[in-house]
C-alpha cells in the first residue's frame, strides 16, 4: 500500500461540476489507454484531477504527464507545490478502501494503543514507545496494556528505525516486551491484531474543585460518525450543571470538519448556535472560488449545522458557555486547529499547552469514477470521470487508486488565519512532560500536569502535579516524527466530508 493520509474533512457543497475542465470526462478516447496510449492511465488521472481541484491547480497545467511518466506516485510527488513537498499535505494510495476507512476509525490488522516512539540514544539506533492511551475492549486493552508503560522490544529484537511499524499492526500475534512508567519491571506482552472502531470520546467526567464543577474531555481525534458520543458527554455535564468546560485534544491529530462544527456546536454561546452563525470559511483555487461567486454557493460552515438523519440537535445540550479551557500541544493538528482558533471570536478560549502542529489547508478524496457513498447516501470523494465513459480495463486499473491533495486554506468568521505563526501559539505555556512517562498520570487525573493547570485557572489554585521531570532533563529522547497511518494521514490538513458531488 502507498503511503496515505488524512486532511481535515469539512461539509462545504463542493459542487464542481461547473468547473472548466482541464481534460474530457475520461481519460481515453474509448479505447484501453488515456488519451495518447503511451501515457500511464493513472499518471494521466492525477492530472485530470489535480489541474482542476488542487489549491495550486494553475502550476499544473504545464505539468502533462508524458510517457516517461510511468509511475504514477512519482508523478504525483514531482508536481506538488513547493510549500506542498515541504509539509507533506498531499498524498497519493493505491487503497482507497483502507484511506475511507482511516476516515471512519476503522482499524484492520490493529492493536489498538497509541505509541509515542523516541530515539533511545544519540546515535538513533534503538527506539523506545510510550503507551499515550489505549482504546478500550481492543486486544491491546485485554492484553492488559495501559497508558504511561514503555515497549522496548518487538518479538525479541530490540525496537529501532526498521521494525518500528510493528507497533501500529501486524499479520499475527506479536510479542511487546514492556516495561512500567519507570522502566523498571520488565514482562512480555503476546497481542494478537484485530479489526475494529475505535470511539474518539475515549474519557469524560466531571470534577469538583473548589466550588466549581469542571467537565473534561478528552477527545482523540475528528470523526463525525461518534458525534454522538460527544452529545452524551455533553448531555452528562449539561444535567450536571458544569461551571466550566476542558476539552483536551493533547494528542488530537485531526479529522473531519464536520465533527468540528458539532463540537463547536456543543460549546460554544447558545446564541450564535441557535442563530447559525460563520463559523468557518474555505478558499479555493481561482476557478473553483470564481464558480462560486458566479452562481452564489456558499463556501462558508455553520454553528448548528449537524446531519438531521443521524444526530440530535446539538441545542438540546449546549450550556451557553462563554469560556472554554483548550489543551493543545504540538500533537495537536488540523481539526484541533480549527476548533480552537474559530471558536475564538465567539467565546474565551484559554489554550493550554504548547504550540500546535499548524495545519492550515483542507482537503478532499479525488476518485477516478467513484463517490463511496455511504450508509446514509452522503458521498466521500470527488469522481473525475464520468463512469460511463470508461471501460472495464480502464475502470479496473484506476479502481484502487485515489488522491488526497490540498484543495483550500480556512479562516475564522473574519476571514482570519494563523498562517503566519504556523500553529497556534498557547495562552498558558506548559512544559511538556511527555519526554518522561514516570511523572503521567492516568487521562483525566486532577494531577495530570495540562489538566492540573486547566483547573488551576479555573479555581484559582496553585497546580498539584507531581513531579517536574521535563523533556530538558531527558535529552537522550529525540522525537523521530514517526506516526501510524492512520495519525499521518489526519494530520496533514482538515479533511472535506460529504461533499455535495454532481456526476461528471
Amino acid at each position: 500500500m502507498k503511503k496515505i493520509t488524512l486532511l481535515l474533512f469539512s461539509t462545504i457543497f463542493l459542487i464542481f461540476a461547473t468547473l472548466p475542465s482541464c481534460e474530457d470526462d475520461n481519460p481515453g478516447g474509448g479505447g484501453g489507454g488515456s488519451k495518447n496510449d503511451e501515457v500511464n492511465l493513472v499518471s494521466q488521472f492525477v492530472y485530470d484531477g489535480m489541474s482542476s481541484y488542487y489549491l495550486w491547480n494553475k502550476e499544473i497545467l504545464s505539468k502533462k504527464p508524458t510517457a516517461k511518466d510511468s509511475d504514477p506516485e512519482k508523478y504525483f510527488y514531482g508536481i506538488l507545490n513547493s510549500t506542498d513537498t515541504k509539509h507533506a499535505w498531499s498524498w497519493i494510495t493505491d487503497d482507497v478502501e483502507s484511506l475511507l476507512a482511516s476516515f471512519s476509525g476503522e482499524e484492520t490488522k490493529a492493536f489498538g494503543f497509541n505509541p509515542f516512539p523516541l530515539w533511545f540514544d544519540d546515535s538513533h539506533t534503538r527506539l523506545l514507545a510510550f503507551v499515550r492511551f489505549v482504546f478500550p475492549n481492543t486486544p491491546a486493552f485485554q492484553a492488559g496494556l495501559k497508558r504511561g508503560e514503555i515497549i522496548t522490544h518487538v518479538n525479541g529484537v530490540q525496537l529501532n528505525g526498521t521494525n518500528y511499524s510493528a507497533i501500529y499492526g501486524a499479520t499475527a500475534t506479536t510479542t511487546f516486551t514492556v516495561c512500567d512508567q519507570n522502566m523498571e519491571n520488565p514482562r512480555d506482552l503476546q497481542i494478537t491484531p484485530g479489526n475494529f472502531s475505535t470511539d474518539p470520546v475515549l474519557y469524560h467526567d466531571v470534577h469538583s474543585v473548589g466550588g466549581k464543577k469542571i467537565g473534561y474531555l478528552f477527545y482523540t481525534n475528528f470523526i463525525g460518525r461518534y458525534n454522538a458520543s460527544l452529545y452524551a458527554a455533553f448531555q452528562d455535564f449539561k444535567q450536571a450543571g458544569i461551571d466550566d468546560l476542558v476539552l483536551d485534544l493533547r494528542y488530537n491529530t485531526g479529522g473531519e470538519v464536520s465533527a468540528a462544527i458539532y463540537l463547536a456546536s456543543l460549546t460554544a454561546p447558545k446564541i450564535d448556535v441557535q442563530n447559525k452563525r460563520v463559523f468557518t470559511t474555505m478558499s479555493y483555487n481561482d476557478n473553483l472560488n470564481a464558480a462560486y461567486d458566479k452562481n452564489k454557493w456558499d463556501r462558508n460552515d455553520y454553528l448548528g449545522a449537524y446531519d438531521k438523519n443521524v444526530e440530535q440537535d446539538p441545542l438540546n445540550v449546549n450550556m451557553d458557555l462563554d469560556k472554554v479551557y483548550i489543551i493543545a500541544t504540538g500533537g495537536s493538528y488540523s481539526a484541533s486547529e480549527l476548533l480552537t482558533f474559530c471558536l475564538a471570536p465567539y467565546m474565551d478560549v484559554k489554550h493550554i499547552g504548547e504550540k500546535t502542529g499548524g495545519k492550515y489547508t483542507a482537503s478532499i478524496t479525488l476518485h477516478a469514477y467513484d463517490s463511496f457513498e455511504d450508509a446514509g447516501g452522503n458521498p466521500r470523494a470527488q469522481p473525475i470521470y464520468n463512469v460511463s465513459g470508461l471501460t472495464l480495463n480502464q475502470k479496473s486499473t484506476l479502481k484502487n487508486w485515489a488522491m488526497q491533495p490540498i484543495v483550500g486554506r480556512y479562516t475564522d468568521k473574519n476571514g482570519k488565519d494563523f498562517i503566519d505563526t504556523d500553529g497556534l501559539v498557547p495562552d498558558y505555556a506548559v512544559q511538556s512532560q511527555e519526554y518522561n512517562t514516570s511523572t503521567w498520570k492516568p487521562i483525566g487525573n486532577e494531577d495530570d500536569y495540562l489538566f492540573a493547570k486547566a483547573i488551576s485557572l479555573i479555581a484559582g489554585t496553585a497546580p498539584h502535579t507531581a513531579g517536574a521531570s521535563t523533556r530538558g532533563a531527558l535529552k537522550q529522547f529525540a522525537d523521530p516524527n514517526f506516526f501510524s497511518p492512520k495519525d499521518q494521514i489526519l494530520k496533514e490538513a482538515v479533511i472535506i466530508d460529504k461533499p455535495q458531488i454532481i456526476v461528471p
